[in-house]
């Protein structure tokens, strides 16, 4: 393709020790030598080998944790392993040592604890009335009904002949029993009952989201040391769903479970999103997910034969290496080459050193040999270390192998945490308005990112915005045309999540408004525009990235002025509702305004003048009406709201309204705050 390039073959590596550079070229050689140009000195890489692999995961804690005693920043220390289950027994020993980690790898939610403390509540719901699963499920902990009562009610339902259920619904039953605590069984059992009545009246989204909130599933993850992550799996499971709604918008709950079964008799993973990464963590992953990273220090575990290398992949018809080849003679092949190719990104992402282990035994007692790729490394570049005094110490600690695991996860309240959150998103306009009507309807809408279902106002409006964005894009190459309008409109809404009835709703009223909005507009429009202009950050200041994105912007002329369009689907409002001067409004439709040209003005060094910013009502008013009202944005505003802005960052980023609430006593996520501090 292209016949004057020229392939330059580099020589000088800025990462690696030479010896960790030679012990890679004994693996795959390249055209010309590397040359080490790093800044570590060299040592020899230290190859353990174990008697069992509890030795080997024993000796591995002991070694990170005195290396981060000595203080190396966690974050520079990584354990690379060669498939996704090897990682298990690791973290759980780290977790008894209290070494600050995060996996960095697959791992399927469906089989972490909690996921399947609300999966079972999901489930007693799809079958309710099945006094099995209400059994199981009342032994969840944040439900607070002791195992006692539990085994109370079990008996004095048999003792009766009568259903579980009907004794956990019956006060006088309760009190008979001696329960201990009634009030929590008789919730629990109406909870259950007015959420199959919600599966079966709403979509599943609202469902699931309506039964992570009240059943404390949310409190009680909010409220953990190791929030972060458990959060993360949740998201996780709540994309899956988004996902099984997307190919099915009329699934049912019972679809859901139709579709996790189909998943786990098929061994696929429903994958946690990948972990949020805060600084001076050890950092655990494959060698695959490694690609592209560098760590001072790397240990490269389980590297016995047979697991790196010469796995046994049974082949019923073997080819012969003429068939890979245009030749007409065999060319050599090596089966060993991916994962010779494999250890070796592993070993080269070590700028410092390097550590092999592995057990010479395996955890069912079969003998295990290192892996080949060990022995390929040349003689002079590896250290064999004496395991003696590790299997002793081993045997010595026996209490430690009972310790109870300390948890490791980051709690929401880490400033680090927030911080980065606040770095990764970014602050828009609607962050800052969540922020000032409530700080936590900020920090668990916007950072923390709580699954919530969108309402079907919020999937009428994206219908809406999305189909006036394709008739703009359109109308740059034909006239725009009224059924292309209401074509595109049915499209994107059908592709939300809506029930029948409210699509039926949606479609009408859509056609019906957006009509009148073509008629109403027709001829007038500045079809020179940019639709969706997205900003995806720019810094009020080193801790401060803004972010935004604009419904339209209209070209006024060549020299980069432009008026700033926002697209508002309800009710149209009067100047002084979107400015806040009357007693019912707050002034947020006008901040946005004021935003966008904060953000134009710092975007691209002003490459675009903001000279007024409209809301434009795609709804007509009770006189059938449509109405626009212009703003012209002044300097003024503009630096009262970057004063603001700046303000309101820094509370966010030093947690210092994590005591305050909003004041409404009704405010749910204000409710949220107060639960977290109970659980």
């Amino acid at each position: 393709m292209y016949p004057e390039a020229k392939l330059i073959a580099l020589e000088e590596n800025y990462r690696s020790t030479q010896v960790i550079l030679d012990s890679a070229e004994s693996l795959i050689s390249g055209e010309k030598r590397l040359k080490a140009n790093a800044i570590y000195p060299n040592t020899n890489i230290d190859v353990y080998d174990f008697s069992r692999p509890e030795v080997e995961i024993f000796f591995l804690a002991n070694d990170i944790k005195k290396k981060i005693n000595a203080g190396v920043s966690p974050n520079e220390i990584a354990v690379l392993y060669r498939d996704n289950r090897d990682v298990f027994p690791i973290a759980r020993v780290f977790e008894k040592f209290a070494i600050p980690f995060v996996i960095e790898s697959d791992q399927d939610i469906l089989g972490d604890q909690d996921i399947r403390k609300l999966l079972l509540i999901l489930r007693t719901v799809n079958e309710y009335g099945k006094d099995d699963l209400a059994i199981e499920a009342m032994h969840i902990d944040f439900l607070h009904i002791t195992p006692l009562d539990v085994y109370k009610i079990i008996a004095y339902a048999g003792e009766h002949c009568t259903r579980v259920q009907d004794v956990m619904r019956s006060e006088e039953s309760l009190r008979a029993l001696d329960a201990e605590n009634p009030l929590a069984i008789i919730n629990f059992a109406n909870q259950l009952s007015r959420w199959k009545s919600v599966s079966k009246n709403k979509d599943v989204l609202s469902f699931f989201e309506t039964v992570v909130r009240e059943s404390g599933f949310l409190s009680s993850i909010l409220g953990s040391s190791d929030s972060v992550e458990k959060m993360d799996k949740l998201n996780a499971l709540f994309d899956e769903l988004k996902t099984l709604l997307e190919a099915h918008r009329t699934a049912t709950l019972a679809d859901l479970f139709t579709y996790l079964d189909t998943l786990k008799e098929h061994n696929i993973l429903v994958k946690k999103n990948l972990a949020r990464h805060i600084v001076r963590e050890v950092r655990l992953m494959t060698a695959h997910r490694s690609k592209g990273l560098e760590f001072e220090s790397v240990y490269l575990v389980n590297a016995h034969n047979g697991h790196w290398g010469n796995k046994r992949h049974p082949n019923a018809l073997p080819l012969s290496p003429k068939v890979y080849s245009l030749l007409d003679h065999e060319i050599e092949w090596d089966e060993q080459a991916d994962e010779r190719r494999l250890f070796y990104v592993a070993l080269t992402r070590a700028k410092k050193e390097v550590t092999i282990t592995y057990a010479k035994t395996s955890a069912s007692g079969r003998e295990q040999l290192p892996s080949q790729f060990v022995g390929e490394i040349r003689g002079d570049l590896i250290e064999k270390k004496d395991v003696g005094s590790w299997e002793d110490m081993y045997v010595k600690s026996g209490e430690a192998h009972f310790a109870p695991s300390i948890s490791r996860g980051v709690d929401i309240r880490n400033r680090d945490f927030v911080r980065e959150l606040f770095l990764k998103y970014g602050f828009s306009v609607t962050g800052l308005n969540n922020y000032l009507e409530c700080p936590w309807r900020y920090f668990y809408t916007n950072l923390l990112r709580i699954p919530k279902a969108k309402t079907k106002h919020q999937m009428y409006g994206t219908a809406a915005h999305a189909a006036l964005r394709d008739l703009f894009e359109t109308a740059k190459k034909r006239d725009p045309e009224k059924e292309f309008l209401l074509q595109r409109f049915e499209f994107h809404l059908h592709r939300e999540a809506l029930r029948e009835h409210d699509l039926e709703e949606a479609l009408e009223k859509g056609r019906q408004s957006l009509a009148g909005y073509f008629d109403a507009y027709v001829g007038k429009w500045n079809l020179n525009t940019q639709t969706e202009f997205t900003v995806k950050g720019v810094m009020l200041s080193p801790d401060v990235r803004l972010t935004g994105k604009i419904d339209k912007m209209e070209m006024m002329d060549g020299a980069g002025n432009v008026s700033v369009v926002d697209y508002k689907t309800g009710r149209p409002k009067s100047r002084g509702e979107i400015e806040g001067s009357t007693k019912t409004s707050n002034g947020n439709i006008k901040r946005q305004l004021v935003f966008y040209r904060l953000l134009l003005d710092l975007f691209h060094d002003g490459k675009y003048k903001m000279t007024s910013g409209e809301i434009d009502f795609v709804e007509s008013d009770t006189k059938g009406k449509y109405r626009k009202e212009r703003f012209s944005i002044e300097k003024d505003e503009v630096e009262e709201l970057k004063a603001l802005t700046q303000k309101t960052a820094e509370e966010i980023l030093s947690l210092s309204f994590w005591d305050r609430t909003c004041g409404d006593e009704a405010c749910e996520y204000c409710g949220l705050r107060r639960m977290m501090a109970d659980s």
